[in-house]
């Protein structure tokens, strides 16, 4: 995302985003969801939201555009409804994981996201099979690292939502969300053998 509309963002949860990012160019009401997340992943869609300020007709049709439908959500459908977030405190195992989340900046946490969701569309947006994400999910929960979120939007922009929004300390990410993609990995070491993560996968670095 462009420095010019990231600065507008910075700090504010995903409706008010996508309401500071329609008032930004020009358009009523909350820019569309899917709309919004692809100017975080592609620069050049963001360059061009941003050079046609103001003009609605233009506006309405990048806005609208085909190539917005890979963003899509099934939750971008659905009635809105307001959400109230509060900041959780950590338990003692997880305070340091935490504190290094929550002192990310939104611009590294929005690079993180666009990176998965580039990632995922790369895979042809797969999910795994339900024993994968068993075997997976139960490893991030016996995780130390494994922590609350931080009040912070763009914790809600990548991923359908889930029941669980406990982040992982390593990387950033929702793990419920990351362990459902058959393109992510989990960026720890299994203690037990270094040639595996901690979720019994081979390690690679992304």
């Amino acid at each position: 995302m462009l420095a010019e509309l990231e600065e507008r963002l910075d700090g504010l949860e995903w409706e008010q985003a996508r309401a500071a990012a329609a008032e930004y160019v020009g358009l009523p009401g909350p820019l569309p969801a899917p709309a919004l997340r692809r100017a975080m992943v592609e620069d050049t869609y963001c360059f061009v939201l941003l050079a046609f300020r103001g003009n609605r007709s233009r506006l309405r049709e990048l806005v609208e555009h085909p190539g917005n439908r890979p963003y899509e959500l099934p939750e971008d459908s659905a009635p809105e409804t307001a959400e109230a977030e509060t900041e959780t405190e950590a338990e003692t195992e997880t305070a340091t994981a935490t504190a290094g989340v929550a002192n990310r900046s939104t611009a590294g946490l929005v690079v993180e996201a666009g990176k998965a969701l580039n990632r995922w569309a790369a895979a042809g947006f797969r999910t795994v099979d339900p024993e994968t994400y068993e075997r997976r999910t139960a490893a991030c929960a016996a995780c130390p690292e494994l922590t609350e979120p931080p009040v912070k939007w763009v914790y809600k922009v990548a991923m359908a939502k889930t029941g669980d929004d406990r982040v992982c300390g390593a990387c950033g990410c929702v793990a419920s969300r990351k362990a459902r993609l058959v393109s992510e990995g989990c960026p720890r070491r299994d203690p037990a053998d270094p040639g595996l993560t901690r979720w019994g996968e081979p390690f690679t670095t992304v």
